[in-house]
């Protein structure tokens, strides 16, 4: 490490994403947050519809795209991370939600992907925000798996109610026809990317778009899974 980087250390010290204690540089986790952060376990996940097997509804629905995981639970630690990535656009925690991301897919699909691509938003969002969180993910996931970005291979074409203000079939309804994907190469295989599945009714409208654009498989990654809790 030159004196810069030490220097420059010394004044911004690596820092746990979750609760910001001071941490060894290449790290992204204190000991603690480590070890209760809520990660997803993929074994008891039903890949197909990307629901923990106890919440499946493969049997209730039908869902265009090939496989749905997450590295995260929706929960306390975790969701920390992500909303904060999501309103201050702050890349270290992007690193840290796409290297997650990496060794899901690699754990979960045995698929050659020809192109990494992302959820878009609608155009007066992006502005407001000023960023794209899905697509800066995909960006992200495009460098540590070595796969080409597929920009704009997805485009948002009219306006929508929140997703989160809606209940589980409210929310495929109103994502109809929200999306368009532009002609693509014949039989591509697609790696979907967005920062939270709820439902999954975002990700199936875009695949279905992307099938319907010419891949011939599209399999989904998010950062979080929220789960459907006991009682609810």
């Amino acid at each position: 490490m030159n004196l810069f980087n030490i220097m420059l250390s010394a004044i911004y010290p690596n820092r746990c994403v979750v609760c910001g204690e001071i941490i060894p540089e290449g790290e992204s986790l204190c000991e603690f947050c480590s070890e209760f952060i809520e990660v997803c376990d993929t074994s008891k996940l039903c890949i197909k519809c990307g629901s923990m097997k106890k919440n499946c509804y493969c049997n209730k629905r039908s869902f265009y795209y090939d496989g749905l995981v997450a590295p995260f639970l929706n929960e306390e630690n975790a969701r920390k991370v992500v909303y904060s990535f999501k309103l201050n656009r702050k890349e270290r925690y992007c690193r840290f939600l796409a290297e997650r991301m990496a060794v899901t897919i690699k754990q979960c699909y045995d698929v050659d992907f020809d192109y990494v691509t992302y959820v878009p938003m609608k155009i007066s969002t992006v502005f407001s925000r000023g960023f794209n969180q899905s697509y800066l993910l995909a960006k992200e996931l495009s460098k540590n798996l070595g796969i080409p970005l597929g920009y704009k291979f997805l485009k948002c074409v009219k306006s929508n109610k929140p997703q989160h203000e809606l209940s589980g079939k409210e929310r495929f309804d109103n994502v109809k026809g929200l999306y368009s994907a532009p002609d693509l190469p014949a039989g591509v295989k697609i790696l979907l990317v967005d920062d939270i599945k709820t439902t999954g009714a975002t990700l199936n409208e875009c695949a279905k778009e992307l099938y319907k654009a010419g891949a011939s498989s599209v399999y989904c990654v998010a950062a979080l899974l929220s789960e459907k809790k006991k009682g609810k």
